[in-house]
Order: structure tokens, then sequence, then C-alpha cells
């Protein structure tokens, strides 16, 4: 598990409407000289994107974007959050950059984020 936690401010995971998910491929196929291609695992373990959104108020947004930019240093370092499908907690990391939209007095955030398996 990573050293930081999510903030405890903060909704605990994405919501579910418009979650995507998505396995990252690891396996490698070679062309042999006669019969099918061979497949191996590229790695032990791979990683998991998520898209999805989450809803903040003014106030969630400042602790959402001081714990990007300080503690994960802009979004590089790991952290413990919760799967939005498991329910349980797994170690991401911030796959791109997050978007913010105005949404009636709130704000959605964008969010891609890669759990580390």
């Amino acid at each position: 598990m990573a050293n930081i936690n999510w903030p405890a401010e903060l909704p605990a995971t994405l919501l579910m409407a418009g979650l995507s998910k998505q396995p990252q491929n690891n396996v490698i196929r070679t062309s042999m000289d006669a019969g099918p291609k061979k497949a191996r695992r590229r790695y032990t373990a791979r990683s998991v994107k998520f898209s999805g959104r989450q809803v903040f108020s003014a106030l969630e947004l400042d602790v959402f974007e001081q714990f990007y930019q300080t503690i994960l240093a802009d979004g590089v370092l790991r952290f413990n959050f919760t799967d939005p499908v498991s329910l349980e907690t797994g170690e991401f990391r911030f796959a791109a950059d997050y978007t913010v939209n105005a949404l009636d007095g709130y704000f959605e955030v964008g969010m891609q984020l890669e759990r580390m398996q």
C-alpha cells in the first residue's frame, strides 16, 4: 500500500454514473515461423484504468487541488483510494491530469486513475 491516503474530507470513490474500467493489456504475442502465435504475460502484475468523476463543493475542490498539487506532486505519487467497483482499498495513481467543469454551484471533477495490481 501507498504511504498517502485519499483525503477524508472528499468523497471516498468515483461516482458510478459514467464510470469506465479498462484492464491494461498485459500480453505479448509473438509470431512463429509456423503455427499459432506464442503468447506470454508482459508483467506479473498489471494495472487497471478507471475514468470517472466526482462532484465537489468549492471547499472540497480546494482540498482536492491542494492534495493533487502538493501531496501528490502534481499527481505523480501513488495513494490509497477505494476501488469504485470492488469497494476495496487499493493503490492508485493519476493516469492523466484532472478536468473541472462548473455544475450548478458545484464542480464536476473528471479523473483518469490507474489501480496498481
